[in-house]
């Protein structure tokens, strides 16, 4: 029987995104994709209340079916989002992962979650769970 490793479904070769990619493309034009792979301590999940938890979850499901191109149409406050200079967000990206600016999104109400964009997906560096932790509103 001959071994299926390195072939088929799912058998891409992990890519090492510990460090933010040479580009930082805003122009596919594809459907958003979520990565929590690089949340930052005391600003992640387990953080969150559990309606919180359900909001953050349901908004990006919502978010997750429409591309990037018409997202970028949505309101901040809605499904949308805006850009935020890192000298406004109150805790420090790890050196790796730094960014002039963090795209800003919403989760429950007007909480915000911040990270970057590489191509189609998104990386949630810090998500707010107690209004004015993030920055300062």
């Amino acid at each position: 029987m001959s071994s299926s490793k390195g072939k088929g479904r799912g058998s891409r070769p992990a890519k090492n995104d510990a460090t933010l990619p040479e580009s930082t493309s805003h122009e596919a034009s594809g459907y958003p994709r979520l990565s929590l792979r690089h949340l930052q301590r005391d600003y992640g999940v387990e953080e969150l209340s559990v309606p919180q938890r359900a909001a953050f979850l349901l908004k990006w499901a919502k978010r997750s079916q429409i591309t990037w191109v018409d997202l970028n149409a949505h309101q901040r406050h809605g499904l949308g989002s805006e850009q935020m200079p890192a000298s406004q967000i109150k805790p420090t990206a790890p050196q790796e992962l730094a960014q002039e600016r963090y795209m800003v999104f919403r989760h429950d109400g007007n909480l915000p979650f911040a990270g970057y964009r590489v191509g189609d997906t998104f990386y949630v560096l810090w998500i707010e769970a107690k209004y004015g932790d993030l920055y300062d509103h």
